[in-house]
């Protein structure tokens, strides 16, 4: 009997093929994630395989206290989470970061355009991080990944970086199931001392028995002057001048405006109301530039940035948004070429306003600049 070597060949490429699609159909999440680390302080919940994506339930621990923050960065930032394919070289970049959670509780749904801070807890002890981070769905050839939290941060210890993740097929035996990863959660948030339970629903009130509502009565005769006082007080508010212009700050116009040590407002540089996005780019861009061309040009100086916002709102919200905002800025210059490490800044929310009573000038970004030796 003759052996077709080819027609056997065809069989076992089509077998492969049709697994290979089967697989990348299949919806399945791998509950026992296989991985390294070099810290203690963050997990992979679980990864889930979907049509689409593949995702990483993340979670990490920070200690509590004002001036301890998180930042989630967008795709295609300077610091987004990719992988880095190890049996293949070949790099998978972020599709976004979803269900943003503190201690549980949602702080974004979404971070997809821009970069997120969110403060931790003020306190003693940890508080908890977790966030989806999606990427495209995998091929099947891929086995080995590293998960490295921000591009050129592959061996910086102070990132969470999780090498050789194991990616699984829908039918390996050793996917667990729940109890596995909400077991490993909860150890990881005993080891630090946070036991987050879900707040049990409210079980609803009895709706009120109607009231009978009382006869309407008469309105009041107005006073005799009440058109004419209101006539008054018109007037009288079209005439305040903005309280803007009680205050003396020095603003940064040009080159000749910097001074070391001198704190200067970047009054040209607005942006839109609870955003990080600038009101005005070319004003804005124009003030940049005066800042990056002194750096350029003093190489030992290093800048200070101070975010500022007005009373009005939460003061969380506050300050997270001043945060972000000098955040901002110190990333557009190192996207021109000044290094990082001369760019510090500082952020006080609704603390520190010019006028106490709430006015458009609280929302501001002051900067100092030290020239160095």
């Amino acid at each position: 009997m003759k052996i077709n070597y080819s027609f056997i060949f065809v069989l076992i490429i089509g077998a492969f093929f049709i697994e290979t699609s089967l697989g990348q159909s299949k919806d399945y999440v791998d509950h026992k994630p296989v991985y390294r680390k070099w810290q203690d302080d963050y997990i992979i919940d679980k990864i889930e395989y979907t049509k689409d994506r593949t995702i990483f339930y993340f979670r990490f621990v920070c200690k509590s206290g004002k001036s301890t923050s998180a930042i989630f960065y967008p795709p295609g930032g300077k610091h987004p989470w990719y992988l880095k394919g190890r049996d293949v070289r070949k790099n998978f970049y972020l599709k976004e970061i979803r269900d943003v959670r503190r201690n549980g509780r949602l702080m974004k749904s979404r971070v997809r355009s821009a970069p997120y801070s969110v403060l931790a807890l003020d306190g003693i002890g940890f508080t908890v991080f977790s966030c989806e981070v999606h990427f495209d769905r995998l091929p099947n050839n891929i086995k080995v990944v590293d998960l490295i939290e921000g591009s050129g941060q592959e061996y910086n210890k102070n990132h969470f970086n999780c090498f050789r993740v194991k990616l699984k097929t829908w039918n390996d035996d050793d996917l667990g199931n729940t109890k596995d990863s909400e077991k490993k959660v909860s150890d990881f948030q005993k080891k630090y001392g946070v036991n987050i339970k879900p707040k049990p629903k409210p079980k609803p009130k009895p709706k009120p028995k109607p009231k009978p509502k009382p006869e309407p009565k008469p309105e009041p005769e107005p006073e005799p002057d009440t058109i004419e006082t209101a006539t008054r007080q018109i007037i009288a508010l079209k005439e305040v001048k903005p309280v803007e212009s009680s205050f003396s700050v020095s603003r940064l116009g040009s080159q000749s405006d910097i001074n070391c040590g001198e704190m200067l407002v970047l009054d040209k540089i607005k942006f839109h109301d609870n955003s990080i996005k600038f009101k005005g780019m070319i004003a804005a861009n124009r003030t940049l530039f005066i800042l990056f061309n002194y750096m350029k040009e003093h190489p030992k100086s290093t800048l200070n940035l101070y975010g500022h916002t007005d009373i009005f709102g939460s003061e969380e919200f506050n300050m997270e948004l001043s945060k972000a905002r000098v955040v901002k800025i110190q990333r557009w210059l190192s996207m021109y070429g000044i290094k990082q490490h001369r760019i510090n800044y500082e952020w006080y929310g609704p603390k520190q306003p010019l006028d106490p009573n709430g006015n458009p000038i609280n929302r501001r970004v002051e900067i100092k600049v030290n020239c160095g030796d």
